[in-house]
């Protein structure tokens, strides 16, 4: 009995032992759940851990109070007697509700998640070092630096950032960092220039210069220009057409024939949602019930939780802005002060160009350019691997940028090459040249619009901003409104970067930056509004290449037709616009859908769509059922003329826009495209339109039933605003949403209007404003996600602008200062 109970006692011992270590160790994907699960230090450790300071917060760094109010949305409302404690308070409070978020950003930007996810995340750290994210942003924080009062807002920021740190111990960091099983670290000003070229990589990273190189080897020039045109045959550009250029453009130096490269064997392994877009526009007070202009935004973005934005507004002696900011930035980066206000779309230029560089031999010391050997420059990377040794990555520099491919195709280079200069052993490279590696400013564009007053000042700031291009609106208490396509873009010929480029020549350089007046750029136009949905910026008068490819205008002619409109607005109706959910594709094409099935014999399931969608108003609404059938019955439509000739993989080739499918359904049912190959038969638009519509029917009722609530647009696609490291159970999923990425309501099912609102600007501006989600970072919270149902259905919150706090109610605290 003694020996059993002996061995018992031991085997116990032993299993507890060994519980206890795995639940403190993290295995493979598995964090350690003990930590976690410690009711001492791990989740339980957080309840309450967002509550508000109380009254007073005594803390180092300040050289006056300040005075802090959070409204009932736990908007931050930071009145400060000098810039320099502003940012500091700035830094603390963004801390508070979104370090986690801020920091795991910086190091995805850096190519530091091996550090917290280890190995399987080499290959993206790797490929975030050789596109340059990190040593672009160590050229503009050397720049920043110079700049004196840029420099303090960086530094003080991080300051407060840092002192919220300190005062954290580990039972009370944020949940992810439990979850990860990793810690907080010093924040510094290099990592808002991160989080700055991150979010150029988001708006600019969608490069297609590789696929229409291959599809330009495969299938040829003609084929390139008929399906995907610069100028498709409709587009409502930005600067209305007929807006004459009056300057003098830049010359160019263009090669008299274009480079053709081999079919490249790789692929870019990670690029942003085309998708990514957004709406802004702002309507003339000849327009609005109160003679003040009314300007809207909404940047249409992946979303998730913690938000992309975080809401602020910052009141000195010298400035009173309140909108968003990206957590991790000082400043407001859209919104408005007394004086002005602003939003951004994206420009979609072509700042991403590729070259081809050929190596004089196997070092990869010299590079063959301008009819010389020039040399190249290595910079060696450490990237550092949680539980593992660190390895190093050499990339290497061209004039161009860095090389991100060592090894692709050698035909043409060994063609090129091989009787020349005796050298017969040459390798070829695919070198980047990327606007975002140009050290630029951003930071104090938007240091000098909170400040501006004026349209003067607004021009002024947006000289600083050089990448992401961006479609900058503007409106002004004294009644102006314009809008800027701006960006330090290159001067390009026609086509120049569409293909991957000729890194030997000279002729296809960025020759120049297009100056700042000869940006696209229209103020107080005679219709009485300006507008952006990044489509095409000007008509094809203007003499500069920006892209080869804009989104497709359906949204942003829907937003101009609805401005047309607007004759006696208030800033309710204006802020509608931001919902409207008629899809104008839909509107030109339905019709030829119907009539391609109207004459054919149909069973009831068919007939109940038939007649579901023959009276559908073209609308995405919540409950439509319509746009639910079309936008399934067009998907079908795409993957069979499209796979057909492409594939349907993506990564080998793109299909064509959507507008070019409505083109050819509109103009050109015979097209050759329509045609399946794999059949006898020479297949129409109609015989491919009835064959997609009986699968559609098929395909809907499988998965929904016969027409019933299931089919209504918000449960048939829904969004999912997904955790920021998809950790499950911390995101928002299935939620009802109507819109899509053809209309102004621009929501799909994991991106869309991340931060709409609108200002009126009054001689005090009348706001308001909403996003996806809540100011705090914590998922306990009830301010994480307290925003996303009213968001979803288009409800907006007044945005309380003040001038001292006193006129805000809500949880006041005073920052440092006397006792």
């Amino acid at each position: 009995m003694v020996a059993y109970q002996l061995t018992r006692t031991i085997l116990i011992g032993i299993i507890t032992i060994m519980v206890v270590y795995l639940m403190n160790t993290k295995l493979d994907n598995i964090p350690p759940l003990g930590k976690f699960l410690d009711p001492f230090h791990g989740y339980l450790a957080l309840v309450g851990s967002d509550e508000l300071p109380q009254n007073k917060l005594d803390i180092n760094g300040l050289t006056n109070a300040v005075e802090v109010v959070w409204d009932e949305h736990r908007i931050p409302h930071i009145f400060a007697q000098n810039d320099k404690d502003l940012y500091f308070v700035q830094g603390y409070i963004m801390a508070m509700d979104r370090l986690w978020q801020m920091e795991f950003q910086t190091h995805a930007a850096g190519g530091r998640m091996s550090e917290i996810v280890g190995e399987k995340a080499i290959k993206y750290d790797k490929f975030q070092r050789r596109i340059g994210m990190r040593s672009s942003a160590q050229a503009q924080l050397e720049l920043t630096m110079q700049d004196t009062e840029i420099a303090m807002m960086a530094t003080t920021f991080s300051d407060g950032v840092n002192a919220y740190i300190k005062s954290l111990n580990s039972d009370n960091y944020p949940i992810e960092y439990k979850i990860l099983n990793y810690s907080p670290e010093e924040w510094t000003p290099l990592k808002t220039c991160l989080l700055l070229k991150s979010m150029a990589f988001t708006l600019t990273g969608r490069s297609t210069d590789l696929v229409y190189t291959r599809m330009l080897n495969n299938f040829g020039l003609d084929v390139v220009e008929e399906l995907f045109p610069v100028f498709p045959s409709f587009y409502d550009p930005i600067i209305p057409k007929g807006t004459p250029f009056d300057f003098t453009p830049i010359s160019l130096n263009k090669p008299d024939s274009l480079y053709i490269a081999q079919a490249d064997r790789e692929k870019i392994p990670y690029q942003p949602d085309e998708r990514n877009g957004s709406n802004n526009w702002a309507v003339s007070g000849s327009r609005t019930k109160s003679g003040a202009p009314i300007l809207a935004n909404d940047p249409h973005l992946g979303l998730t939780l913690p938000s992309i934005w975080y809401a602020m507004h910052l009141v000195t002696p010298t400035q009173n802005t309140i909108g968003v900011t990206i957590p991790g930035a000082p400043g407001i980066i859209s919104g408005f002060n007394h004086h002005i206000s602003w939003g951004e779309t994206n420009g979609n230029d072509d700042v991403m160009d590729w070259y081809d560089i050929v190596f004089k031999d196997a070092s990869k010391s010299e590079y063959w350019y301008d009819n010389q050997w020039q040399k190249t420059t290595f910079i060696i990377e450490e990237i550092k691997i949680r539980d593992e040794d660190s390895i190093l990555d050499t990339v290497i520099y061209t004039h161009h940028g860095p090389v991100v491919w060592e090894e692709v195709d050698q035909t043409l280079a060994m063609g090129k090459f091989s009787l020349k200069n005796n050298v017969r052993q040459v390798s070829v490279g695919r070198a980047l040249r990327w606007l975002a590696h140009t050290p630029a400013n951003e930071m104090r564009t938007f240091y000098e619009l909170n400040r501006a007053k004026n349209y003067e000042d607004f021009t002024k700031a947006l000289r600083h901003f050089t990448c992401p291009g961006q479609n900058f609106v503007y409106a002004d208490r004294e009644g102006n409104v314009a809008i800027w396509h701006t960006g330090n873009n290159p001067t390009k010929w026609e086509k120049q970067g569409m293909f991957i480029s000729d890194g030997s020549d000279p002729r296809y350089d960025w020759q120049g930056t297009i100056p700042h007046n000869q940006k696209p750029h229209i103020k107080n136009p005679e219709r009485g509004f300006v507008s952006s949905a990044n489509q095409h910026p000007t008509d094809e008068t203007y003499p500069y290449f920006l892209a080869e490819f804009f989104w497709p205008s359906f949204r942003g002619h829907r937003i101009n037709e609805r401005l047309s409109d607007i004759q006696d607005a208030n800033i309710f109706e204006v802020l509608s616009v931001q919902m409207d959910n008629t899809n104008i594709m839909a509107r030109w094409v339905t019709p030829h859908l119907i009539s391609a099935i109207n004459n054919i014999e149909l069973n009831e399931s068919k007939s109940q769509v038939l007649d579901n969608i023959k009276s559908w108003d073209y609308s995405f609404d919540h409950t439509s059922i319509g746009g639910t059938i079309f936008q399934h019955w067009f998907d079908n439509l795409e993957t069979m003329v499209w796979s057909d000739d492409f594939g349907l993989d993506d990564e080998q080739y793109i299909w064509p826009y959507s507008n070019k499918l409505a083109e050819l359904i509109q103009h050109e049912p015979q097209s050759k495209w329509f045609d399946i190959k794999t059949t006898e038969e020479v297949e129409t638009f109609v015989d491919v339109a009835q064959s997609t519509f009986a699968q559609t029917v098929e395909e809907l009722v499988n998965e929904f039933g016969e027409i019933n609530e299931s089919w209504q647009w918000q449960n048939a696609r829904g969004t999912d605003i997904r955790h920021l490291a998809k950790i499950p159970g911390l995101g928002e999923i299935g939620v009802p949403t109507a819109g899509g990425s053809l209309v102004p309501n621009a929501t799909g099912k994991y991106f869309g209007p991340s931060w709409r609102y609108a200002v009126e600007m009054t001689d005090t501006p009348k706001a308001y404003g909403i996003y996806p989600g809540g100011q705090s970072g914590y998922p306990g919270s009830k301010y994480y996600d307290n925003m996303v149902d009213d968001w979803s259905i288009g409800k907006s919150y007044p945005l309380k602008f003040a001038t001292n706090p006193t006129e805000i109610n809500g949880h006041h605290v005073q920052f440092g200062g006397a006792q």
